[in-house]
């Protein structure tokens, strides 16, 4: 190699590695107190990319939740599709990795036809409401969840009436009597903005906090800390009943026809790298770009998502939920592997 070969490739390296310490030193630091415990979920629309990143990174989460059980138009707690060949792959990594496995039911209703109604708060009412009906179904996802061989209930009911706030609190003490007695645990997602509020003592609880703006509405950050800090008030946050957090990664789309579509990490990350105007909207710190073709992209990043559990410990929460595995990059793992770090050494 010549003199001047030899420059040029120490120019080079010199080059990268001055680069690799710029980046080092303006990534985000971890600022905020360790979560006492982290957990995700994997779903059934994504099997393929869940399972795989379980199998990669499944040592960084303490609990993940495989979504879901349906229900029939009788209110049966049945799998959703592809989900029962989930369930041997699933819980082969949880015991290979380490995690608690748990399982979530949503009161999706499926019918024959393969159609479904989505969040079918009514049917959830009729369950409820008749102390007969109401019994049975906590004794049928019971058995579900045993005979399955998971280790928890994500109890996942939305729109339920207001109306129902004490029977759905009833159906609530007897399923976490049930599943106790089968030596199971509950926890109950509660919805950010409305729902049954939950006062029942000694239950677990996750506070969806996410989809602020979304499918339902214009542009917009998917959550927000001052959106976090007001969902404070929403559940007991003393000693272990201290309340989890669920926070989405990924982002949404607005495209100029009105269409909206939701974007997984890597997804969204790829479409912002194509264009050299993407903002952080401050004081939501969420990451915001315009495509040329109009679309406009709201999205997630290491840095926003900090920002929303410092946040949240203010709030009182105490454990972190992440909605969901798949479609997620390195980086995002980089960062449940600081918090983890940080966790493990408390």
């Amino acid at each position: 190699m010549t003199q001047s070969e030899l420059d040029t490739r120490c120019g080079l390296l010199l080059g990268i590695g001055t680069l690799l310490i710029a980046a080092t030193a303006c990534a985000p630091k971890w600022t905020a107190p360790a979560p006492h415990q982290i957990q995700a979920w994997v779903v059934y629309f994504d099997a393929a990319g869940g399972l795989s990143e379980l199998q990669q990174y499944g040592t960084l989460f303490d609990r993940v939740s495989l979504f879901a059980y349906e229900l029939d138009p009788q209110g049966n707690p049945r799998p959703a599709p592809e989900m029962l060949e989930m369930i041997p792959p699933f819980l082969g990594l949880a015991e290979e990795k380490g995690f608690e496995p748990w399982v979530t039911v949503v009161n999706d209703v499926r019918y024959a036809s393969d159609s479904a109604i989505t969040k079918n708060g009514s049917l959830v009412h009729e369950l409820i409401m008749d102390p007969t009906l109401r019994a049975k179904h906590a004794r049928d996802l019971v058995s579900r969840v045993s005979g399955d061989g998971f280790k928890g209930l994500h109890l996942d009911y939305e729109r339920v009436p207001e109306s129902a706030t004490l029977q759905f609190q009833e159906f609530v003490r007897e399923l976490s009597a049930e599943l106790r007695r089968r030596g199971l645990y509950l926890e109950v997602v509660m919805e950010p903005t409305s729902g049954p509020r939950l006062v029942v003592d000694s239950t677990s609880v996750t506070v969806m906090a996410y989809d602020l703006f979304g499918n339902h509405s214009g542009p917009g950050p998917r959550a927000t800390p001052a959106f976090i800090t007001e969902l404070g008030n929403k559940a007991s946050m003393d000693g272990d009943s201290a309340a989890a957090l669920a926070l989405a990664v990924g982002g949404f789309a607005w495209e100029p026809d009105g269409d909206v579509r939701s974007l997984d990490w890597s997804e969204a990350r790829r479409l912002a790298a194509e264009t050299p105007t993407t903002q952080r909207r401050h004081p939501d710190q969420v990451l915001s770009v315009r495509l040329d073709d109009g679309t406009e992209i709201w999205f997630e990043d290491v840095e926003s998502l900090l920002s929303k559990w410092q946040a949240a410990w203010k709030a009182g929460f105490r454990r972190l939920a992440i909605w969901r595995l798949g479609g997620n990059d390195e980086s995002f793992f980089d960062l449940i592997r600081m918090i983890k770090q940080e966790s493990d050494g408390k």
